[in-house]
């Protein structure tokens, strides 16, 4: 009995919490969908059916963050879960100053994105950024750009600075699953004359799926939900060229149109959802039991 009392102790303010901010506002998100809620009729909203729902699928604002946003999210997953695998499988030898460069490479997610955007935007300068210094400084000043004011570099710039961002944090989780393979697999596999990339492919590869399933759902939640980094280098501009899902409904939700936002997050947290399932549903069948 005593038992139980301190474990309800500890459960219910937690769940209380949940509750209040996440459970109920989700709930409500749901209502206010189908409403005309905004600044203008904040204390009278009426219900409009679906008019919410059409607005959204009508609005080209909203498909291109949507395009940009599964741009973002396609891009950066990949790079990330590419370079953490290559970085996991390099830094997982014996080399001089390992841990100092694994540290090196996981930094850059404890630095708050407020300030890397703002680091970022230093080196994007277009006449004082070191991205152009430098491609001046070494003869290739025809290659310097106004990286965040040109909507064709725009997007693939904010790209690389989540790359940079996140890669560390992969780079981690794929180390973890390498080290937990037994040696004795490589050691067979060195014995039948296996050489590195067969050991990779035939051994450490399948073996760390789990891990590879765990980061693919990360890069892509990341990435589908993607709003402060954007928001702190772009603010999804120029000209729409860095709209994604999450500055378009700061947007439209400054600007007073609570029902037409909790409409468009509603799709898109149906729509997260669908993607995750989907995405770790289909790896989970391609992993191997150690």
């Amino acid at each position: 009995m005593e038992d139980s009392k301190y474990t309800l102790a500890f459960v219910v303010p937690a769940f209380s919490i949940y509750l209040i901010f996440f459970i109920l506002p989700c709930i409500a998100q749901i209502f206010v969908a189908f409403t005309d809620w905004s600044l203008d009729f904040f204390n009278n909203p009426q219900f409009n059916g679906i008019d919410n729902f059409k607005m959204m699928f009508t609005d080209p604002v909203f498909f291109k963050a949507l395009t940009n946003t599964i741009y973002y999210t396609v891009v950066t997953t990949v790079l990330k879960v590419s370079l953490g695998l290559a970085f996991a499988v390099i830094l997982n030898r014996k080399l001089k100053f390992t841990n100092i460069y694994r540290a090196i490479i996981f930094s850059p997610i404890m630095v708050s994105t407020v300030v890397v955007a703002l680091i970022f935007n230093a080196i994007y300068h277009p006449e004082r950024g070191l991205l152009n210094l430098f491609l001046r400084g070494i003869g290739l000043g025809a290659l310097a750009k106004p990286w965040l004011l040109d909507v064709k570099y725009a997007m693939n710039a904010a790209c690389v600075m989540d790359i940079w961002i996140g890669t560390g944090m992969l780079m981690a989780i794929f180390l973890a699953g390498i080290q937990a393979i037994p040696k004795d697999y490589y050691e067979a596999a060195v014995i039948d004359g296996a050489n590195e990339f067969k050991k990779f492919f035939k051994i450490t590869l399948p073996l760390i799926f789990s891990s590879l399933t765990v980061n693919t759902a990360l890069g892509l939640i990341a990435g589908l939900k993607v709003f402060g980094s954007i928001f702190a280098l772009t603010n999804g501009g120029p000209n729409d060229a860095t709209q994604v899902v999450g500055t378009f409904l700061f947007r439209y939700f400054g600007q007073g149109m609570i029902g037409y936002t909790a409409a468009v997050g509603l799709v898109f947290t149906i729509f997260i959802s669908l993607v995750s399932f989907f995405q770790i549903g289909w790896m989970r069948k391609k992993e191997v039991e150690l």
